[in-house]
């Protein structure tokens, strides 16, 4: 079969959440659907979603690797010439496909579109949206792709083609946070031609039950996503890009006003360790 999507999607628990998540994608033929379950238990047969026409695979991953791991199973089963990420308790916007349909024959290795969120507990106007909104306008504004290229961190909101992905061995880091931020910017740095797009195809949600990772603040997951910047600040400037990487410092005196002095120097001690030398930066 020939598809011209795989859309693939992580998924831990949640079951009502991944049920609309699975819903707001059309059902068509030249669509693959992969769910990766990294739950401890996964879904029994009798609650795997189905479709008419498209293709539903589903696998699972290991519940203690997360959802990088998830998603590079994912790719590892992908046949679309195109990938397309969804996280199970968001979903697409009603014309989401349509607008993808667009750029289908056009030649671009990404498109990055534009997104909503709202608030599950009422349905009001969320804030989660507003990075990716400031990314597109931008680049709409100005033509400058390095903040689309390298400062687009999350795996939705795009359209990526396949062979960029697969032809360069890029993979999801495995961390427990922040896993799609070297994937998003070493997919941008390879991919020959972009563009965006002003059509809004996603929607992040936010709340209900549970608390998301992206959202959950703790000393140890603020540590791991400055690792990751680390890593990412490192990789940018190897290429000349280590204007488009957060500030580094700044995160340390984050890290110093809410866990204290000793947690503080762990992360001056850890960016030494690695060569990054954060007053310069400054």
């Amino acid at each position: 079969m020939n598809y011209n999507y795989s859309v693939i999607v992580p998924f831990r628990d949640r079951y009502e959440l991944l049920l609309k998540a699975i819903d707001s994608i059309p059902d068509r033929e030249d669509i693959q659907i992969i769910i990766v379950d990294n739950a401890p238990q996964p879904l029994p047969q009798s609650q795997i979603p189905v479709k008419g026409k498209a293709t539903v695979v589903f696998t699972t991953s290991s519940p203690t690797k997360g959802a990088g791991h998830a998603r590079n199973i994912g790719l590892t089963l992908a046949e679309g010439q195109y990938m397309v990420f969804l996280d199970s308790d968001d979903y697409f916007t009603p014309n989401a496909f349509e607008s993808f349909d667009k750029y289908l024959d056009r030649g671009y290795d990404i498109v990055y579109f534009d997104a909503s969120s709202i608030k599950l507990s009422d349905n009001s106007l969320s804030m989660r949206h507003n990075t990716i909104h400031n990314r597109i306008t931008g680049f709409l504004a100005t033509g400058d792709e390095d903040p689309l290229r390298y400062d687009f961190v999350n795996p939705y909101c795009k359209m990526v083609k396949s062979s960029l992905v697969l032809d360069n061995g890029i993979q999801f880091g495995e961390t427990r946070v922040a896993n799609d931020s070297l994937f998003s910017v070493r997919i941008g740095h390879q991919a020959q031609k972009i563009t965006a797009s002003s059509d809004v195809v996603y929607v992040i949600t936010e709340g209900g039950v549970g608390t998301s990772l992206t959202k959950t603040k703790s000393a140890e997951n603020e540590f791991i996503r400055f690792s990751v910047i680390i890593s990412r600040y490192k990789f940018l400037k190897a290429i000349g890009k280590q204007q488009q990487c957060p500030r580094i410092y700044t995160r340390v005196v984050r890290a110093f006003l809410n866990y204290g002095m000793k947690e503080s120097l762990r992360w001056l001690k850890y960016a030494h360790k690695q060569g990054v030398k954060l007053l310069i930066i400054y």
